[in-house]
Order: structure tokens, then sequence, then C-alpha cells
């Protein structure tokens, strides 16, 4: 008897095992029919696009031309300006709202009143559109406007800072900052809430001030979350769109002058402006591999130092 019961239980608990597999894939389907449909078949369909001479609106003049995209696109003078301003930027804006969104998650995670009301409020501007944030930081650094007059101050031109060559990456690196470090705020207040109040209490004790608490518990206990959150921030960082539109108004992506063209408005100008989406692909997939290698040396540099 005592054989055969263990015998049911051993089947009873594989049916369960089973069931919940089972019950596993289908919740997991739709993600991943989602994920082949609207990432793996575009992206492998941009590869092969980027081998082809293609047009859409005349399908007759697609041809095959090999590497002939690639070689043409390391010739583009337009091409490297452009990864120079999006590089430019992603080693500005990363460690800048990095920085910004783990002081405020520090200040707003102590116990301070109004502690949700001010997350809120620091929230709130990554959930509004991007386009409808740009619009409303240029009325401020119109030619004459607040913080055209505030900077003037300072000794810089007071300026439309949009339209003009010399500040225009500046009012986009703010901008852009603004937007994301609420986001990036709640990532790492969840992760200072994970942190043992033990620790800091004993530390405390050893006479421990509130900044070396900060630097030798709370950074090394949210080291992952700061790698995630440097990861995030620099994919997003090369894929800045919404706001250099907004900016560009009428004028043609990336200005003034080309002083805000990156590779996505390259390959966005390639691919739908001009008609060529053999090109634009081709620049794509060099974005794509910039940030796949960029993503890959971070993963292994934070491999090593744990």
């Amino acid at each position: 008897m005592t054989a055969e019961n263990t015998g049911g239980k051993k089947k009873k608990h594989s049916k369960m095992r089973r069931q919940e597999a089972v019950a596993g894939w289908i919740f997991v389907l739709p993600a991943v029919l989602f994920w082949l449909i609207w990432f793996l078949y575009p992206a492998l369909k941009a590869i092969s696009i980027s081998f082809y001479q293609y047009n859409y609106a005349t399908p007759e003049t697609n041809m095959f031309v090999g590497l002939a995209n690639y070689v043409r696109l390391f010739q583009d003078t337009k091409f490297f300006t452009a990864m120079g301003h999006s590089f430019f930027m992603v080693a500005v804006i990363v460690p800048l709202q990095t920085l910004l969104s783990f002081a405020v998650a520090v200040l707003l995670n102590g116990p301070i009143r109004l502690k949700g009301f001010y997350r809120s409020s620091c929230y709130i501007p990554y959930v509004i559109s991007a386009m409808a944030v740009t619009i409303f930081f240029m009325y401020f650094f119109v030619k004459g406007g607040p913080a055209s007059s505030f900077f003037a101050m300072l000794g810089l031109e007071n300026v439309s800072w949009f339209a003009s060559t010399k500040y225009a990456m500046a009012f986009l690196i703010i901008v852009y900052v603004w937007q994301q470090v609420g986001f990036y705020m709640v990532i790492f207040i969840g992760a200072l809430q994970e942190v043992p109040v033990e620790l800091y209490e004993a530390a405390k004790v050893d006479g421990a001030n509130s900044w070396q608490r900060l630097t030798k518990i709370t950074v090394p206990m949210i080291k992952n979350t700061t790698y995630l959150v440097l990861t995030f921030g620099m994919i997003n960082a090369f894929q800045i769109f919404d706001q250099i539109a907004a900016m560009s108004k009428q004028s043609p992506l990336g200005s003034p002058s080309g002083a805000t063209s990156t590779l996505v408005t390259f390959l966005y100008q390639q691919s739908f402006s001009y008609m060529d989406m053999g090109y634009g692909s081709a620049a794509a997939v060099v974005l794509f591999l910039i940030i796949f290698s960029l993503s890959a040396v971070r993963e292994v540099l934070g491999r090593r130092s744990d």
C-alpha cells in the first residue's frame, strides 16, 4: 500500500508540473509572438534589405548590391557626423541622468513629508509626450525667454537655444535628461528599499557618517541596479528621436544645420525622406551593432567587478 501511495503521489505531482508548464507557456506565448512579429522579423528584414538597393515606391528597381551600402556608409561624412553626435550625447546624458536620478532617489527615500507627492511630481515628466515637453521647453529657451535670460546673466548668449548651432545640442540634452530622471529615480528607489536597514544601524553604531554610509553601504548594495540603469540609459540615449523632431519642426531632421543629427535621424532620413531603404537599413544595422557591442562590454565589465 505504501508503494502504491508513493507512486500515486509521484504521478499526481508529475501531472501538476505538466499543467503548470502548459499554463506558463500559455501566458508567455503572446509575449513571444509579439516579440517575433514586432522585433525579430523586422530586424531580420532590415538586415536583409541592407544588402539591396531598395525603394518601396519603385520596387522594380530593387536589386542586390552586396556590401555596397556599407561601403558607401563608411565613406559618408554625414554619417560620421551623426555618429559623433550620438556618442557625445550618450557620454553626457548617461552619467548625468544616472547621478541625478540616484541623488533624487536617495533624497526621496528618506524620512521626508509629502514623499508620495514629490515622487509623483518627479515621475510625471516621463509619461508626458516627448514632443509636448520639447515644445514647452522651447518657450523657456527662446531668445528673451526665462531660461535664456537666466543663462545670459551667467555669460552665455541670449539666443533661442534650439535654433542655435552652438546651443542646440545642450538644449536637447537638458530636455531629455529632465524627462528621463523620474523613470530611473523609480528604479533606484526600488533598489534602495531592498537594502537592509540593519546595515545602516550597525554603521551608525560604528560611527559612520551619512557620506560613509552612502558610499560604503548604499552604492555597493545597489550595484546591479546601477548597471541596469546605465545599460537602459545608453540604449535609450542612442535612440533619441521625438525631441529632435519637435526641435526641427518644418526643417530637416537634425536642424539647425545638422547640429542635432544622430544615427537615428540619419537612418530615418535615408529610409523615409530619400526613400533609400537599403542605405537606411545599413545605418540601422550599424546602430544595432554599436548598441549590442557597448552593452556586451558593460556586461563583461560588470561581471569582472563582482
